[in-house]
């Protein structure tokens, strides 16, 4: 140790003048300070969701991309360059081995000097995060959902994670820099390395060994584990790859050839052969990807915290809003419910109240846990258990980033069939391979049955692609045949037509929907050709659910009650299973309802001051009501546009209102008290009557009535989307504005 000590002290010595820390402090404050210019340039852009955070882990987490990706890599490269180089120049690695020192305490102390950097780096990282993320507080609105206290456990494995991230690729350049002695040599590898990882992340294909990978993977979960584990995968793969590297580095300087190293006898043969079956022995048991086990049982099981806890909790099919498969009794802030038949794998929503949801991936013998967290002003909802890795992939999947879908939204290379269809094509081979390839952090793969129903999707989504492709080409070009190629009919071939599970997606049901009338050449509408080709199906479930769909939004969309009823005697005996027929007609009953010129139920409600107020209070003019609550984070979105118009139409015969829905009357008060007295703010007194009424399922709604009390619309677009202004002036007779 106190060979090992020394020769720490002379390397500490010689490095004096090089910069090699001042440069470890500059990298590591790069990007606090690109952050810190971020915030100040997005001030007032960033909505408080209302779920709390820690304010200071949160400005670090913001900072890792950069850090990680670039600046850590790049501070590296140059260190490791420079501390070996102090020692290439002039036989200096010679020289030494000539004193009194081991070449262990001349190799490792080295290399700590290079992690002693790395620290410094992380450390500046952090403290600059602190003091720039403090110093904004005196300048910058902060997030009431924000907390400040210092996170010990939290901030210690982040940085452990960081640096531990960091070894392989450390370690990797060392052995470089060492064996190599020209200095451009060790920085040029340095610089392909990252540049090579750009372009590798581009397309999708690292390898989970490689060294920025590892770096990479860390900064993208920052909080690390999802199962509880101390560590990640990737970080126990540096580790192995960095002893290893280590090991390989330290065996050839020692004895200045590869060959002398571990071939110059049987000993360090032997010794190697026992090293490399021991660390890839372990790094294949680390790399290799784990699939979740089966429950004995289909459970859902789950807790509630806050102040909005449901008496029950209810699961219901996705596709078919009606269809509530499971009614789950609330105890003690926590459900569970065990099944007793066999789930299709689909995606089904548990509904906690009436405006909030989650989504979830279920099927046979899958334990799903829900956590579910209400606050002041948003929710948390957290889905854990044998379907993590699915639930995971499908949030990370982004098909609108697709170049072809660009291509044939905006008409461009409509006129090049031949290099839309290879591009289809070839952007639809590439999201094959990335659903198999995909892996949680905790080193879990999808299982085998959603991969197949997620290709299949996947598969579908490009054939929509085309479906739109043909009919654009078809107008715009109407001589013009567009040719169907081999890879197009392969991948139709391998979409069935009847998976019931598949109907749960709306993509799907459009691209069944295009293959049932993809023959019918009548002059008539697509609603009225699909609920057609529905009713020659083969009865059955299937059936039942395509007509049900389909009838329901034809429903929505006709204009008239003579339209509905002839909709409802052509098909509704269509069905096989009469709660079809039940919703549908029950579902009729509320578009009625709704309509256009149909009474508005009346409701009463309380405002501020405590006054009782009545929709028939204000007869004789326009209303418009923004139904919201105070923890719903689009309803806070929404807010500043439609008080925005209330200001500008304020001397208009039209009367803007918010409702709120709020459970905690004393949450909306506060908060409604500071809205703008351009709108009038009111608590609902009866929220389920309203909701039921005026069918208001999810929030925020928006609804205008007239001065005689009827519908002008009972679901109006959002007031940042344009046409919302364009119906409330062509109601209030308005010329349009230019």
């Amino acid at each position: 140790m106190q060979n090992f000590t020394t020769a720490l002290a002379a390397e500490h010595i010689k490095k004096r003048g090089t910069g090699i820390y001042l440069w470890s402090v500059i990298l590591g404050a790069v990007s606090p300070l690109i952050w810190i210019a971020v915030m100040f340039a997005q001030e007032g852009e960033n909505k408080d969701a209302g779920i709390p955070y820690n304010y200071y882990i949160k400005f670090i987490e913001s900072c890792l991309d950069p850090f990680a990706g670039f600046f850590f890599p790049l501070l590296i490269i140059i260190t490791v360059s420079r501390i070996t180089q102090l020692d290439h120049k002039n036989g200096g690695w010679q020289l030494m081995e000539t004193q009194p020192i081991k070449k262990t305490s001349i190799y490792f102390s080295k290399f700590l000097v290079v992690l002693f950097s790395n620290l410094i780096a992380i450390g500046t990282l952090v403290g600059l995060s602190y003091l720039g993320g403090y110093i904004a507080t005196f300048f910058l609105e902060v997030p009431k959902s924000a907390t400040f206290e210092f996170a010990y456990a939290e901030l210690f494995w982040l940085v452990a994670r960081l640096f531990l991230a960091s070894l392989f690729f450390t370690a990797f350049q060392y052995i470089l820099s060492v064996l190599l002695p020209s200095f451009i040599w060790s920085i040029l590898i340095g610089f392909f390395l990252l540049l090579a990882f750009i372009f590798l992340k581009a397309f999708n294909v690292t390898p989970d060994w490689y060294p920025l990978e590892l770096l990479s993977k860390m900064a993208s979960y920052p909080k690390g584990s999802q199962l509880g584990y101390w560590v990640t995968y990737s970080e126990t793969a540096s580790f192995l790859l960095t002893i290893f590297t280590l090991y390989i580095g330290f065996e050839w300087y020692k004895h200045k050839s590869i060959k002398q190293a571990f071939a110059g006898n049987a000993k360090r043969f032997g010794a190697l052969a026992g090293v490399t079956v021991i660390v890839i022995g372990l790094l294949v048991y680390t790399l290799w990807p784990n699939t979740t086990k089966p429950h004995n049982r289909t459970v859902v099981t789950g807790t509630i915290n806050g102040e909005h806890v449901p008496q029950n909790i209810y699961l219901m099919n996705t596709f078919l809003n009606n269809d509530t498969l499971a009614v789950i009794p609330v105890k003690d802030n926590a459900f569970k419910y065990v099944f007793d038949k066999k789930l299709p794998l689909i995606k089904y929503v548990l509904v906690f109240n009436e405006m909030l949801n989650a989504p979830i991936l279920v099927s046979a013998n899958d334990s799903v846990d829900v956590e579910v967290n209400f606050y002041k002003k948003g929710q948390d909802v957290k889905v854990r258990g044998t379907r993590l890795p699915e639930e995971e992939f499908n949030s990370k999947e982004n098909f609108s980033g697709s170049a072809v879908s660009y291509y044939i939204q905006e008409n461009i290379f409509m006129d090049n069939p031949e290099f839309i269809t290879k591009r289809l094509v070839s952007d639809w081979k590439s999201a094959m391979s990335e659903s198999t390839s995909f892996k949680t952090i905790d080193n879990y793969v999808p299982k085998k049955d959603f991969l197949d129903k997620s290709k299949i999707m996947g598969t579908i989504e490009y054939l929509n692609l085309w479906n739109t492709f043909v009919k654009k080409r078809a107008l715009m070009y109407p001589g013009e045949k567009t040719v169907e190629t081999e890879d197009i009919k392969e991948m139709k071939k391998s979409v069935p037509l009847d998976d019931e599970g598949l109907l749960a997606n709306q993509a799907y049901f459009d691209y069944v929907k295009s293959q049932l009338i993809a023959l019918d050449k009548r002059d008539l509408d697509e609603n009225s050709k699909t609920l057609a080709a529905i009713a020659k199906l083969k009865p059955g479930s299937f059936k039942d659910k395509m007509l049900f769909y389909q009838l329901n939004n034809s429903l929505k969309d006709a204009s008239t009650t003579a339209d509905r009823t002839t909709l409802l005697a052509d098909y509704s005996n269509g069905f096989t299973d009469k709660k079809y027929y039940n919703n549908t007609i029950a579902n009729n009953k509320t578009i009625e309802s709704l309509g256009k010129g149909m009474p508005a139920p009346l409701f009463s409600a309380t405002g501020i001051d405590g006054k009782q107020y009545n929709l028939a209070d204000f007869k004789g003019k326009y209303v418009i009501i923004d139904v919201w609550a105070t923890w719903c984070g689009p309803c806070r979105q929404q807010s500043p546009y439609f008080d925005k118009l209330a200001d500008k139409y304020q001397k208009e015969n039209i009367k803007f209102m918010a409702i709120s829905v709020d459970k905690n009357i004393a949450d909306w008060a506060m908060e409604a008290k500071a809205k703008t007295k351009k709108v009038l703010q009111l608590h609902i007194n009866n929220d389920e009557l309203f909701g039921k009424q005026y069918n208001a399922g999810t929030i925020p709604r928006f609804i205008l009535i007239d001065p005689n009390g009827n519908f002008v619309n009972a679901q109006l677009p959002q007031p940042e989307d344009k046409i919302f202004e364009k119906v409330l002036r062509e109601t209030l007779g308005l010329a349009e504005e230019k």
